[in-house]
Parts: C-alpha cells; structure tokens; sequence
C-alpha cells in the first residue's frame, strides 16, 4: 500500500523583517505562494491566494480531468480576488503572489503553476524541474539572449511576467503526474532556488531523511547562503507504507533542469511523467520522430504564440512591471529616469521615460557616459532622483 507523506515550513530568512510568503499542507492539497507588494499587501495576497486551493481539500472527484480542471479553477479564482482587492483597496495596490499549487487524486497528482516559485520531482535517481519559471530572465534564456548561468547575476532577474493579482485574468499552467513509489516532489519559493543550486538540492533529497529534517536542511542551506529571502518549501514522499525507509545514504543523482536545451521538446520529454496542459485530458508520451518540416511548423507556431502571449501580458499586467524597477539613462543627449526593465523582447521596449532631469550629455565628464549609455539601476523613483542629483557635472574647460 502507497501513501503520500507531506509536511511543509516557511522561515522569514536573515534579511526580511516580515514573511509574505505562505504554504498549505492538507490531506490531499498542497500549495506554495510567495507574495509581493509590500509587508501587508505580499501577507495578504499569498494567504488570500491558498484560500481556493484549501477548499478543495478533501473533495473527491470523477475522473483526472474533472480534478485537474477544479485546481486550474481555483487558481483562477485567486488571482480574481486578489486582483480585486488589490483594485479596490488603495493600500493592496500593486500586490501579487505566485502560486504553485497541487492536487493528489488516486496515485495521481495534478499540479497548477504561476509566477515563479518551482515544483521539482526526483523519480529513480532523476531530478527535474518541472514547472517553467514565469520570468524575464527565463524569456530571454528561450529566447537564446542570456545563458542559465548569465541569468544567475543577472539585474533583472527578480522580475515575474506572471503573477495571481496584478491583472483580472491569468494564464495557468497545468500538469498531472502518475505518481510512483519512492517519487519525491519539492514546491518552494525562490528564498531557496535563489541561492541554493539544483545539485545541492537534488542530493539533499536524495539522501531519504525524515521529510521535516530535510525541508528544515533546505531552509539552513538557504539561510547559511545568506538567507536574503523568505524560504518556503514543501516536501511530499509517495512511499510504501509497509517498507517506510529512513536514511539510505548518499544517492547518485543525475541532475535535468527545465533549461538545458531550450530547444527540446519539453512536453514530449516530460510525457513519462503526465501531461502538460490545460485542461485537457491526460495523456501518455508520444513516440517516433516529429518529421523536420512539422517540427520547424510546430516550433514557428510556438514562437507565434509565444509573441501574443507576452504582448498580451504587457497589455494587461505590463504597468505591473513597470512599476516595479527604474534606472536612470539617456534619451538622446539628456538624461532622463526610465520607469520599467531596461531590456528589448523583439519590437516591444520594456522601459519607459518617467522624469526628465534638464541635465545633458554636454555637461557632464566623458569618462561618466558609459555608466548612462549603459543605464544606471535604481532601487525606486527617489533612489533614481538621488542618482541623477549626484550625476558628476564637467566643469568649464573640463574634456577629461
């Protein structure tokens, strides 16, 4: 007889004086949520999220579409509340959270995924991740711009482009596992991808321990990194409960991130596990080959679609964005602060100006235009001010 064990923590970490991130541990639902938008607002937005998702536990369901579909629609059901809120409270505007929610139906488990806190399954020595990371960063890495390991440092890389709360409607992700014994599954904020890498959490779980010795090594590893975010995680073990195991030792594990070959056929790749979707009915993986011509229309229609997608994001939660990072730079020969992300996806320009400063390329020494050519980030608008009012300035006769 099977039986899935689960428990789950969340630490405040060494930075943050508050926790706006928030877990659910049920009898057959678990979820992640990592909040944003300030103290209250991210504590708000996070517990407010889990509310539709809790529901659900313990209900029984007619077959895996029907269950799957009930989670996708809880989600949904978050993000239209917590927008709401946020539209209607001046004091919530701008909250959000992600949400990484799952569903245990039988010996299958259905999981619903936005923004970019993770899910990641160690199935026979095997560790994968198994959500996609709704980020710029992780845009411009499919799209070949940066490299996984550019994205590690890269300035932007805070940045969501999916999120529950900052627009009325919200694109889900969704898949279902067949579950088998000894599957491992981890749901957890970025406070631990941030600053633990993948091997280390692989092996971590790899080594069998007690479930709450090993969430509780997870947040240590991420607080002795320097714990500069909340960290969240929630474990779930689909073990034997006749043959129950403690500590196995060390394991071998072979390491598969969602991002080793942006052009791989990830959902054809993943087919052992369940389904990629929404909605849809389960199904198994395919076999043969994709004839070239098919592939390359497959790929192209992706790539569409992946254009109107982000254009749609922009549209709808594109002030969302914006308003959350700022720098200051040129616009011709002045200096200005831009409001947004200082970065270019195809013809969509992801920044643009919120002030002018009156203060111009001429007066300022040369060897200081590269700093502004290359654009100088800001922690807010007054932080930007601040920048701008400290610019250096040439004095007469200065061409140094």
């Amino acid at each position: 007889m099977t039986r899935l064990v689960a428990t789950g923590t969340t630490d405040v970490g060494r930075v943050r004086s508050s926790n706006e991130d928030a877990y659910f541990v049920g009898d057959s639902v678990f979820a992640v949520a990592d909040g944003m938008g300030g103290h209250a607002a991210g504590e708000v937005a996070a517990s407010t999220a889990l509310e539709p998702i809790r529901a659900l536990d313990g209900r029984v369901f007619g077959d895996a579409t029907e269950a799957l579909a009930a989670l996708r629609d809880a989600v949904i059901t978050a993000n239209a509340t917590v927008s709401r809120m946020a539209e209607d409270d001046p004091t919530y505007h701008g909250m959000g959270t992600t949400l990484t929610a799952t569903l245990l139906e039988g010996a299958r488990l259905h999981i619903a995924h936005v923004g970019d806190s993770r899910a990641y399954l160690l199935r026979d020595g095997k560790f994968s991740q198994i959500t996609d990371d709704h980020t710029l960063v992780q845009h411009l890495i499919d799209e070949g711009q940066i490299t996984r390991e550019e994205a590690a440092n890269h300035p932007q890389r805070s940045i969501i482009t999916r999120a529950i709360g900052v627009s009325p409607e919200v694109d889900v992700d969704s898949m279902s596992l067949e579950l088998q014994p000894d599957d491992i599954l981890l749901l957890c904020s970025d406070g631990l991808t941030g600053v633990v890498d993948d091997r280390t959490i692989a092996t971590t779980l790899a080594q069998r321990d007690d479930p709450d010795t090993t969430i509780e090594t997870l947040v240590s590893l991420a607080n002795d990194a320097g714990g500069p975010d909340n960290v969240t995680a929630v474990l779930l073990r689909y073990e034997d409960a006749a043959a129950a195991r403690g500590t196995n030792g060390p394991t071998t594990v072979a390491i598969r991130t969602r991002h080793d070959d942006p052009g791989a056929d990830w959902a054809r790749k993943m087919g052992t596990f369940g389904a990629f979707g929404t909605g849809r009915p389960v199904t198994g993986a395919t076999t043969g080959e994709t004839p070239s011509f098919a592939r390359m229309l497959t790929r192209g229609t992706a790539i569409l679609l992946g254009i109107v997608v982000l254009v749609g994001l922009l549209a709808a939660g594109g002030r969302f964005l914006l308003a959350q990072s700022f720098f200051v730079g040129l616009e011709g020969e002045e200096v200005v602060i831009y409001e947004g992300i200082d970065t270019q996806i195809g013809p969509i320009d992801l920044a643009r100006v919120r002030e002018r400063s009156g203060v111009l390329l001429d007066d300022i020494p040369p060897w200081y235009h590269p700093t502004l050519e290359s654009g100088r980030p800001a922690a807010d608008i007054n932080d930007a001010r601040r920048i701008v009012s400290q610019i250096p300035r040439r004095d007469d006769g200065d061409t140094s």
